[in-house]
């Protein structure tokens, strides 16, 4: 009997990608290091980030990723805007009530994206510390303005945390 790869989210595991898992590397491995450091020195010079940011790869699901970005690096002080319109925005808003994070949310239908001037003037209206979005939302494969929504939480001076599908592992903070 076949055995099934299951893979959580809108995916496909490319050929190349399983032969790449073939082999096995050891976490204490000098070359696993020096190839995990390559890696993430490389993802921050995509984004013309050095000297600003790190890149912190995640081991496990987009839910276990924001969980750690949420309990990590807010604080019991922090008010957040959660912008919902899926479930992984559902879950951001689930995980700040477990761990008593202040928020409040912008949500809209799982078909519509967010408009950026509502979510200005709900930053402008209160007094906040992070932003939360999703990019594309794997329930609805929905494309939010992320790139907008960045340039406004920047001017805004807030921290912006965001899970995007693209790299389905990751997502990025500028501190």
């Amino acid at each position: 009997m076949d055995k099934k790869l299951l893979t959580p989210g809108p995916l496909t595991t490319s050929m190349s990608t399983k032969e790449a898992m073939l082999h096995d590397w050891g976490s204490r491995d000098t070359k696993f290091i020096d190839l995990n450091a390559s890696i993430r020195d490389s993802l921050v010079k995509l984004i013309d980030g050095e000297d600003k940011y790190q890149c912190v790869p995640m081991q496990g699901s987009g839910t276990f990723a924001v969980e750690s970005m949420v309990s990590s690096l807010t604080q019991k002080n922090s008010k957040i805007l959660i912008l919902i319109n899926g479930a992984y925005g559902q879950r951001m808003k689930k995980m700040c009530t477990y761990l008593g994070r202040d928020f409040i949310e912008y949500e809209i239908a799982e078909h519509e994206v967010h408009d950026i001037n509502k979510i200005e003037e709900l930053i402008d209206s209160n007094d906040l510390t992070h932003v939360f979005a999703v990019y594309c939302e794997t329930t609805s494969g929905i494309l939010n303005p992320i790139e907008d929504i960045a340039k406004l939480v920047e001017r805004k001076k807030l921290i912006f945390i965001h899970r995007c599908d693209e790299c389905f592992w990751g997502l990025t903070l500028k501190l």
